[in-house]
């Protein structure tokens, strides 16, 4: 089973599927916010905390989660997150209030804190080192599947039948792939070796896996309101309505293409620093934001593209990074990081609304940048504490390899020394 090509895609499919139901009853809501808000009575301020639910759950119990699920297993780990997404989207298509709203989105918190670490070691198990980047990239690209998804559900569903119909399909499809991960046999390794068998983990120091996550959260505290507040944003600025609609389906795509091309470029060039990667994308979603705080429809556009393309591209090289050297506790290492993502995205719209609103929307992308590029320079520092820890040089320069002896070896009685190449992957 090590390394088929059929492992490998069963792995990268189904990790995909359960990613996409962690998030998917947060997407669903925000993409149902006219229809429920109507139906439920609930104001704009609360609805946006209900939505803000399901990450904030995910980010306090991600890690709890990441080590339950390195004790049961991917396959286990599956069949949790999707009973619990099933328990969570069907709350939310019953909710007669805000609170119970908020309850099912909490339970898929829960789901969520289960699911992404299921995946991650799915992924580690049964996906070779040579591929590895860019099933990674594939299976982040579940947060724009997700938004999709959300938004086919207005037009498809929600606008014939209601908005409780929509539910309900996510709910049909939260029990499809619960069965689906009960059939598809047991884990490929008992949750404990990753599937080539490569070299033992290298494993991150505490302080470096903590800055890095320090980093995860600014990061995704900027770019996730990009998803909330595009559109409306865009309109803003002059652009119409409709076209702000195809922006953000475009942009969707682009995010969708980027995390899965970044992941093949990346096991394209092992030698190359991950974390380095992250950063100068980073760097140029803060580029993005900025082109959006302008308020000019061009900038806008082009702004938008680079925050998606640029700025929100970077979740999947992220968990490749750390999942890389801890293989052997992909779920752990997993819910220690999830934990800044999950709670950069619950409170990344909460403060970018508040901003917009007691300012501007220039404000508000201003601080998106600050907080981007806070983020890039958070994991280059988590980078140098990584490499500090194994004795790597730390400076952006490379080391000139000495001078090759001229005496030939043996005539001091030792060979020749040859000075290894610095490892430049971290």
């Amino acid at each position: 089973m090590n390394g088929r090509p059929s492992a490998t895609a069963r792995a990268t499919l189904q990790a995909v599927a359960v990613s996409v139901l962690g998030v998917l009853p947060a997407f669903l809501v925000g993409a149902l916010a006219v229809q429920i808000r109507a139906d439920l009575g609930v104001g704009l301020a609360l609805f946006g905390f209900a939505a803000a639910t399901l990450f904030g759950v995910s980010g306090v119990c991600a890690r709890p989660g990441g080590r339950l699920v390195q004790r049961l297993g991917f396959r286990k780990g599956t069949a949790l997150a999707a009973v619990l997404s099933v328990v969570s989207l069907t709350a939310v298509g019953l909710a007669q209030s805000a609170v119970w709203l908020m309850v099912g989105l909490a339970i898929g918190g829960l789901g969520n804190a289960v699911a992404q670490p299921s995946a991650n070691l799915g992924i580690s198990e049964l996906v070779t080192e040579a591929r590895l980047g860019l099933a990674f990239g594939i299976k982040q690209s579940s947060v724009p599947a997700a938004t999709l998804l959300g938004g086919l559900a207005v037009p498809g569903i929600a606008l014939v039948f209601g908005w409780r119909w929509a539910v309900a399909a996510a709910v049909a499809l939260a029990i499809a792939l619960l069965v689906w991960s009960q059939v598809t046999g047991r884990d490929a390794h008992g949750g404990s070796r990753p599937a080539d068998g490569g070299a033992p983990d290298k494993g991150l120091p505490r302080g470096g896996l903590v800055v890095l996550t320090l980093g995860g959260f600014l990061g995704s505290a900027a770019a996730t309101p990009t998803g909330v507040f595009l559109v409306d944003s865009a309109v803003a600025s002059g652009v119409a309505p409709g076209t702000a609609g195809l922006l953000f389906a475009a942009c969707s795509v682009l995010g969708l293409g980027s995390r899965v091309g970044f992941g093949w470029l990346a096991d394209r060039h092992p030698d190359r620093s991950r974390y380095l990667f992250i950063a100068n994308l980073l760097t140029g979603g803060a580029v993005g934001y900025g082109l959006l705080a302008t308020g000019e429809a061009p900038m806008v556009v082009a702004g938008s593209l680079f925050a998606y393309g640029m700025g929100w591209a970077w979740t999947g090289l992220f968990h490749f990074a750390v999942v890389k050297d801890n293989r052997a506790a992909a779920a752990s290492v997993t819910g220690f990081v999830q934990t800044g993502l999950s709670l950069g995205a619950a409170t990344g719209p909460l403060f970018f609304g508040i901003v917009a609103q007691t300012f501007s929307y220039t404000a508000a992308w201003l601080t998106a940048g600050v907080l981007s590029l806070a983020a890039a320079v958070t994991i280059r520092a988590g980078r140098r504490m990584v490499r500090r820890s194994r004795g790597l040089p730390v400076a952006g320069l490379r080391r000139r390899a000495p001078a090759a002896d001229p005496r030939p070896a043996g005539t001091d009685g030792t060979a020749t020394r040859t000075t290894p190449p610095r490892e430049r992957a971290t």
